[in-house]
């Protein structure tokens, strides 16, 4: 299986990341780094884990005024950053992404989703439970930009544990495609474990910024993945293929 990595864009965070003074206009980092997401190219099918942001996170309005989350973080894209346009200019149909996988439903993780209404959504049910209504905005999740025609399917964590991970979700059936759990980002999000009997990568979604987070907070996870060789690749990695 191949794994290729893509970036739908930047985001641009606050200097700080402490402080009331973080929400305040202003204040915003030189630097930007990556909205990453995945594709795995499957015997069974194309599979895309998240779908990154979409170009309208660009534009003034686009999120809601009143919530401290959306002044931590500032989207920079164009539609040809989008996850449908970039898997076309790598020569690939979008139509021919069987699965989708969210890690979580946070707007940079969902945005392209109206690109792949025809594929498999695939979400950890009580991450699904939790960014829906007015519960969901107040957290941060924006469900009243889910796009029309996307119904996601909710599953549980409910298949036997591997490595360092309890449990899982085995989307293909031969243990090759595994959601496992990852939570702290928020807590039902959940990683994909590519490779069966033995796994190559380990896509972390927003589980890790670096690799001292990774260390610091999930040493069991990082002893697996030093012990087998296996690549952590993060939605915001700024190293080769995303990697932490």
């Amino acid at each position: 299986m191949r794994v290729r990595a893509f970036s739908t864009g930047r985001v641009r965070p606050k200097h700080g990341t402490r402080g009331v003074r973080r929400y305040l206009p202003g204040g915003w980092s030189d630097e930007t780094l990556p909205v990453n997401v995945f594709l795995i190219e499957h015997p069974a099918g194309l599979c895309l884990f998240d779908t990154g942001e979409r170009a309208e996170a660009a534009r003034r309005g686009y999120f809601p005024w009143w919530h401290p989350y959306f002044r931590l973080a500032r989207f920079e894209a164009g539609e040809a950053d989008e996850a449908a346009p970039q898997l076309r200019a790598l020569g690939l149909d979008p139509q021919d992404v069987r699965w989708v996988v969210l890690s979580h439903l946070h707007t940079d993780h969902v945005g392209g989703l109206k690109g792949f209404a025809h594929a498999d959504v695939v979400v950890h049910a009580p991450e699904w439970n939790r960014a829906r209504g007015l519960g969901g905005r107040i957290r941060g999740y924006l469900p009243q930009r889910w796009p029309r025609g996307v119904s996601p399917r909710p599953v549980e964590l409910d298949g036997p544990g591997v490595g360092p991970f309890a449990c899982s979700h085995d989307l293909v059936a031969d243990r090759s495609l595994l959601l496992v759990p990852l939570p702290g980002h928020t807590p039902d999000h959940v990683g994909l474990l590519v490779g069966a009997e033995r796994p190559t990568h380990l896509l972390a979604g927003d589980a890790f910024e670096d690799t001292a987070e990774l260390e610091r907070t999930a040493p069991a996870v990082a002893a697996f993945c030093r012990e087998r060789g296996v690549a952590v690749l993060t939605t915001h990695g700024l190293g080769p293929d995303g990697r932490v």
